[in-house]
């Protein structure tokens, strides 16, 4: 009796354990796909390609990049999914389709602790790629642990934006890509103006570098030489000498008050400032637009120029992408559909329409179709901007956000702690005290994420 119960027992575990990783009827394979270099992939059959688009003439950027897609591989019939709803929900229940969207903030997630990816190495030499035509920075936000999840989109690195009637009224010359540092700071410090009824209130401010965004300040943690976390000891180590020196840098610039304040709660200077009175502003492409749209509208005229270059050359980078379902029926046809986006073939039928952003292949970076956007707002040309901005300096970019870098825990305990250590800055004049417990409490995840893994 006692020997059925076990057996009994045993059974309905193995009969769970079988459902939950199959799933609605999907092959599941924990291993994923076995595919040699040399193997000669028989890509054909039906995918599901799920994406979400901003609107409904968006969505044109989907069917180019299906339309380019069948073309090179006439065997394979694409079903279009392009209202997802929750994807999240959506790939719990199994219900995603082979090919699906993500942010750079969600590969880790999705990879490990969902365990929802493929892992796409495999592909690339029986597809024919070329990594070494992919920008080095979005290639490596696809990566966790060496294996390839994430096939980035595009290519979102920092840059400032500025407004070059401001510069002209101060008799600037426009600032040059690659410009540096000290440089951004002294052309910062010319712009920064007070109202000659009191000294204390800002007409115009330098500029917003969004330091409180972790694109920027990873970069200042690593633009003088610091190494603030290490995946092999699983250690945060944001008190060394170099990446404080970065820290301080940024902060004691902040403290001139020629850049805007973050997380400071006295913002009486910079009341009556709109935006376009902040002269450079970080962001990147994907808010080009609206920032075209602000300074064309009251007849600024503007342009782009790299972000300052640090004493060790950084640009945090980011991207959006798209990756395979771990349980996806037809492997060979959903690799090749999302790989297709490391082609110059996959990245013009996807980007030459509206929403289109920076290719990330190295040969499309002087052409035309994603430099030259149709006018924006009250028929301006945008024609003579500087897009060069958006592909400069490839080799100096740095995975921009921390969650993409970390854990997702140890991430969430660096980034919610680093407002606490601007507001300790404004309030008390230093920093010490709260980036100290930001380095500790980061710590002290990462360890109960080993013990946690150790005991399981």
């Amino acid at each position: 009796m006692r020997e059925t119960i076990k057996k009994v027992i045993l059974f309905s575990v193995i009969t769970i354990l079988c459902l939950s990783a199959f799933g609605c009827g999907k092959t599941y394979n924990p291993d994923g796909p076995t595919v040699k270099p040399e193997s000669d992939l028989d890509v054909s059959g039906t995918v599901k390609f799920t994406y979400s688009f901003g609107n409904i003439s968006q969505q044109k950027s989907g069917d180019d990049y299906i339309a380019a897609f069948q073309k090179k591989y006439p065997n394979v019939t694409v079903v279009k999914d392009y209202n997802p709803g929750n994807i999240a929900a959506r790939i719990a229940s199994g219900e995603i389709g082979d090919v699906f969207p993500m942010c750079d903030t969600d590969v880790y997630n999705y990879a490990v602790t969902q365990r929802s990816l493929m892992s796409l190495n495999q592909y690339i030499e029986p597809l024919g790629l070329d990594m070494s035509n992919i920008y080095t920075g979005v290639y490596a936000l696809g990566m966790i642990e060496g294996e390839m999840y994430m096939v980035c989109k595009e290519y979102d690195h920092v840059v400032l934006t500025y407004n070059r009637t401001a510069l002209k009224e101060a008799g600037l010359a426009d600032p040059e890509d690659g410009w540096t540092w000290d440089q951004f700071k002294d052309y910062a410090t010319k712009l920064t103006k007070s109202s000659p009824n009191d000294p204390n209130v800002l007409t115009q401010c330098g500029g917003v570098l969004n330091y409180g965004w972790d694109p920027v300040y990873v970069a200042f943690f690593e633009g003088w030489g610091g190494t603030w976390y290490d995946t092999e000891t699983k250690k945060i180590n944001l008190t060394s000498d170099d990446v404080r020196q970065g820290i301080d840098e940024l902060l004691s610039f902040a403290k001139t008050g020629a850049i805007k304040p973050e997380c400071c709660e006295n913002m009486d200077a910079y009341a009556n400032l709109t935006d376009a009175n902040y002269v450079f502003t970080a962001n990147t492409y994907a808010q080009l637009e609206s920032v075209g749209k602000m300074f064309d509208g009251i007849d600024y005229e503007w342009d782009i120029v790299s972000f300052p270059k640090l004493p060790v050359h950084k640009v945090g980078t980011g991207s959006m992408g798209i990756g395979v379902y771990k349980y996806t029926q037809n492997p060979n046809a959903a690799a090749a559909l999302a790989l297709f986006m490391y082609t110059d073939e996959g990245q013009m039928a996807f980007h030459k329409n509206e929403g289109g952003s920076v290719p990330v292949t190295r040969s499309l970076c002087d052409a035309d179709f994603w430099r030259y956007p149709e006018p924006k707002a009250n028929g301006k040309d945008w024609s003579g901007k500087n897009f060069d901005a958006y592909v400069s300096f490839p080799e100096a970019d740095t995975v921009g956000r921390v969650i993409c870098k970390l854990p997702a825990a140890v991430a969430s305990a660096v980034t919610g702690y680093w407002g606490r250590v601007l507001g300790e800055f404004w309030s008390t004049g230093s920093y010490m005290n709260a980036l100290t417990t930001m380095e500790k409490a980061s710590n002290d995840v990462w360890q109960r994420i080993l013990r946690n893994q150790d005991n399981g």
